[in-house]
């Protein structure tokens, strides 16, 4: 049925149940993992945090905007890393193949509906954590963008 099973790490770096659930679905139906880690580029409060508010009024803003996206890629760098090398790890201990594919894109989502579409997967796997009206809101607009995908999306509420 399914030969190639995308799994959604952005995100997730500290859940292991949508690994778990993705890689178990790939293994039952004998498919290969593409593992995805998709990320945004740094809003300006994102890159305010980064470097500290005050940081960013003085004359030399520029310079510290640079380094707080250079700081940014490097400390998403790491989470993909790390969260990638997990998925692999996880496929690699039941003998599943595990592609990773790292993304920077304008859009996490729609990085993730390209690189599915690139790679010919025949599902994605996701997972939610509603923690408030703010993600209920979030996870709406996010179903309307994936809603809109003609490769089935498996969503695993946790």
């Amino acid at each position: 049925m399914y030969k190639n099973v995308l799994l959604m790490r952005n995100g997730c770096e500290g859940c292991s149940l949508k690994t778990c659930l993705g890689v178990l679905l790939a293994e039952s139906l004998n498919a290969k993992v593409t593992a995805v880690y998709v990320t945004g580029n740094p809003t300006g409060q994102e890159l305010r945090k980064i470097c500290g508010a005050d940081e960013l009024k003085w004359a030399g803003a520029g310079r510290a905007g640079k380094e707080a996206m250079a700081d940014a890629d490097i400390r998403t760098e790491v989470l993909a890393k790390e969260a990638l090398g997990w998925t692999e790890k996880m496929c690699s201990d039941r003998g599943i193949p595990c592609e990773k594919v790292r993304l920077s894109c304008n859009s996490p989502l729609r990085g993730v509906l390209k690189v599915a579409a690139d790679n010919r997967c025949d599902v994605i796997v996701t997972s939610t954590h509603s923690n408030g009206v703010k993600d209920l809101l979030f996870d709406a607009m996010e179903a309307k963008t994936i809603g809109r995908s003609k490769i089935p999306v498996l969503f695993h509420h946790v």
